[in-house]
């Protein structure tokens, strides 16, 4: 075979011997990969404690959110004509008409709620009516001037046409800012040197002011009267420390 050659073609008999990369060439099928390399191989579900016992995390919810409705379509009225043909329908009272008692006919539920609103409304109004008979002079005078001042025209609408900002007659004259682009009524940046720099939030609390926001700037503190008690110190009869031999040689 191969007339006894000693080379390379002579030792690997039928198989060819190996050459260099050629235009042309095939490109190798990539191998297989080390399943250490594919990432987790071993997975356990270990339940959870909690308030219904042990139990495995996809006993109650799944991963996956299931829409009730996914996937159909949205039906904005009722074909009589296709959920109900006309030569299935049954005559009745010499009629053929289609039997309309679904959710786009029937008004059983409108009606029992508009029949609860109407009721509610009347015990309001009933105890308005009665709170109102009970006010004073006073709280009546009261009364009328916050409801007066609700429909006030406020400072930050400005005037009433943009044209008449800068106008003393209008009452338009604003304050110079520098920061501001064009000549305005109501300026961020004029607004923050407003009471102290304090904004004016209305009546929105934020949660970062809910608690402490009162106690910013006073300064009216004192010492208390009794002083926090030692627990440590007097329950371990020691006054500080662990216990040691006082002898440093027996350490």
């Amino acid at each position: 075979m191969n007339n006894g050659l000693h080379t390379e073609r002579g030792y690997l008999g039928v198989f060819s011997t190996s050459s260099y990369l050629t235009i042309g060439d095939m490109y190798g099928k990539k191998s297989t990969p080390d399943p250490r390399l594919l990432g987790k191989q071993f997975s356990q579900a270990v339940p959870k404690q909690g308030i219904a016992g042990a139990r495995p995390n996809n006993s109650m919810f799944d991963r996956e959110h299931k829409w009730l409705y996914g996937g159909e379509k949205y039906v904005d009225k009722t074909m009589y004509i296709k959920t109900q043909p006309p030569e299935g329908r049954k005559k009745g009272f010499g009629s053929s008409d289609a039997h309309k008692r679904d959710q786009f006919s029937l008004d059983i539920e409108t009606e029992k709620y508009r029949q609860t609103i109407r009721t509610e409304m009347a015990f309001a109004e009933k105890f308005t009516a009665r709170a109102e008979a009970s006010l004073t002079e006073e709280e009546k005078a009261r009364m009328a001037e916050i409801e007066a001042h609700g429909t006030e025209r406020r400072w930050t609408h400005g005037p009433d046409f943009l044209f008449d900002l800068g106008k003393e007659a209008t009452g338009g004259v604003t304050p110079y800012e520098m920061k501001d682009a064009r000549e305005t009524w109501y300026s961020k940046e004029r607004i923050k040197k407003i009471d102290g720099g304090q904004v004016n939030r209305g009546s929105v609390v934020l949660s970062s002011h809910a608690v402490g926001d009162n106690l910013i700037g006073y300064s009216d503190w004192s010492k208390p009267e009794f002083a926090r008690l030692p627990i440590i110190r007097d329950s371990f009869f020691r006054s500080t420390g662990a216990l040691r031999d006082p002898n440093p040689n027996n350490i």
